[in-house]
């Protein structure tokens, strides 16, 4: 263990307990909804508590403060508004946890002029390689080092087990253990072997949505990280290892070809609205033109497309996928549940978020900060399938992220 973390332990600190929460976070996050929401609202009461006691409020002096709030405040006032069946508190108040735990984790990240950072780091990478060697396990072997097996052909589960959403967690994770190893190590034949053996677990996870979101950030990373140098080097050996992979195992050339073979017969466009997602998309887009204004409210999407008026939808064959627990697209969740109210809060956000982390690691050149804004860059890019933008896992991985962007953007203050 770190030895700023066993002098922690005698210290006995009261950050002590959330530098180890968010030191093990990763972990948390393979073992379920409960831990990840326990673990997150303890860490946000501890970081709370120890505000109060250290009056530090000018950490909420910036304007990411402002926005996050103007955006927390828009999900409560669709409570009011929306035309959903249900009156659902609960659901909004409950996004309160990741407003604070995205500060809490810069406020934690930031102690001691980032010494804690550089340990956390260490350990998350430690978690990122166990579950790498996972993946590549039980791609060789049918099954995961604790016996899990896939119930789907070609897709990856890992230490998840029935729930096939390790690419997510991957892609979470991916940019900022490459940033470690980049910052830490320097681009070694040592590294290089860690960062091709990675982005190959990515490959052959087999969630083709999270792979196409890791290949885009991958370009946007190594075409804009000073740390990246020999790029031709890494993509070549990298599209030789995807093309030996996708042309030898069975499983994923089936996958790679569900989606090549439709989109070169009828083109793209046709191809998303005639696959289920595409079912999704339209069931989403009806809603919207229903309830443009305010949206129908979060988490209702499940509950409102069960109607008899979203099944016609003559360009799916899918027509059972006209149902969905979420329209699997952040922009028809967003644009469904909020409507144009919270959609204008939600893109006018991001995109200042998105802008301010790119003029401040155009500055600073802060590879952190650039492995931060890949992922949520990515996260919102529109038509690629995504999972739901408010539930337990997806949102504890995408605002650990955005985490990052708030703390390396404010080394440079924004309101004195």
């Amino acid at each position: 263990m770190p030895t700023n973390f066993l002098l922690l332990v005698k210290e006995r600190k009261i950050h002590s307990i959330p530098i180890f929460i968010i030191a093990f976070f990763p972990f948390f996050l393979l073992t379920g909804s409960l831990v990840i929401n326990s673990f997150i609202i303890l860490l946000d009461i501890i970081f709370l508590l120890e505000l109060f006691k250290t009056k530090k409020f000018s950490d909420f002096k910036n304007l990411f403060f402002i926005f996050l709030s103007l955006f927390f405040f828009s999900l409560i006032i669709n409570i009011f508004l929306n035309t959903g069946d249900r009156f659902s508190f609960e659901r909004q108040i409950g996004f309160l946890r990741f407003f604070i735990f995205v500060f809490a984790i810069k406020y934690y990240l930031s102690l001691k002029s980032d010494v804690y950072f550089n340990d956390i780091i260490k350990i998350w990478s430690i978690i990122f390689v166990v579950v790498t060697i996972d993946i590549y396990f039980e791609f060789i072997f049918g099954f995961n080092l604790f016996g899990n097996t896939s119930y789907m052909p070609g897709r990856i589960s890992s230490f998840l087990g029935d729930e096939l959403k390790i690419g997510n967690f991957y892609n979470g994770f991916i940019f900022i253990i490459v940033s470690y190893f980049l910052i830490k190590k320097k681009l070694t034949i040592y590294n290089i072997f860690f960062i091709l053996a990675f982005f190959s677990a990515a490959f052959i996870i087999g969630e083709r949505a999270n792979f196409l979101k890791i290949l885009i950030g991958f370009i946007i990373f190594i075409l804009f990280s000073k740390d990246f140098k020999p790029k031709i080097l890494i993509v070549s050996f990298l599209s030789i290892i995807f093309l030996i992979i996708g042309s030898t195992n069975k499983q994923i050339k089936i996958r790679i070809n569900q989606i090549f073979i439709p989109i070169n017969e009828m083109g793209l466009v046709n191809y998303i609205k005639t696959s289920h997602y595409g079912a999704h998309y339209d069931t989403a887009y009806k809603i919207f033109k229903n309830n443009k204004i305010f949206g129908i409210g979060l988490k209702e999407f499940r509950y409102e497309s069960k109607k008899e008026i979203y099944r016609d939808n003559k360009n799916n064959i899918y027509k059972r996928d006209n149902w969905a627990t979420h329209p699997h697209q952040v922009h028809f969740e967003i644009l469904s549940e909020t409507g144009l109210f919270g959609y204008f809060i939600f893109i006018f956000f991001f995109l200042f978020s998105i802008l301010k982390g790119l003029i401040t690691y155009f500055k600073s050149r802060n590879i952190y900060l650039l492995s931060g804004l890949t992922f949520v860059i990515t996260s919102l890019l529109p038509l690629i399938p995504s999972g739901s933008f408010f539930t337990t896992f997806g949102a504890a991985i995408f605002w650990l992220n955005f985490s990052f962007i708030v703390k390396f953007c404010e080394k440079e203050r924004l309101l004195k």
